[in-house]
């Protein structure tokens, strides 16, 4: 049994999949975004620690730090919570698709083919079901060039 994390990322979302299947794909991308998150809220918190002491602090200069760095951890807050937003948009958005229309099945699916052109926003994939062969396709968006989703 091999886990996501223990394998090298793979190049293209087509290739996760196969690799790991759909479902556990989508566990671990979904713990990925929570672990953003939770990045997020550990920083927000930091923040306003940092913030409480600006003013009552007795040196200029460590008031001065103090605002600075709770600034810095703002920052990580936002960007947190775009990544956080990124990867669960995509997530969710494929995990609505792999439905198969014939039988019913969810995320029993092997990606036959996927679109790689950067020059749309919605990325598409060609699926088939594991179990009756049925083929459909899948879109999806938000895609980070650099990205392991």
């Amino acid at each position: 049994m091999t886990f996501p994390m223990s394998q090298p990322p793979k190049a293209t979302l087509a290739e996760q999949i196969n690799t790991t299947g759909f479902r556990r794909w989508h566990e671990y991308e979904l713990t990925r975004s929570f672990g953003y998150l939770g990045l997020g809220v550990l920083t927000l918190f930091v923040a306003l620690a940092m913030l409480e002491g600006v003013f009552a602090a007795p040196v200029r200069l460590e008031g001065g730090i103090r605002l600075i760095l709770s600034f810095a951890c703002l920052w990580v807050t936002g960007w947190a919570w775009l990544r956080f937003m990124k990867i669960l948009v995509v997530a969710e958005s494929i995990s609505r698709q792999v439905v198969c229309d014939q039988c019913k099945r969810y995320g029993l699916i092997r990606i036959i083919y996927e679109d790689l052109k950067q020059e749309h926003r919605e990325h598409h994939m060609v699926c088939q079901c594991k179990k009756c062969d049925y083929i459909w396709q899948l879109a999806y968006t938000l895609q980070l060039p650099n990205a392991r989703v």
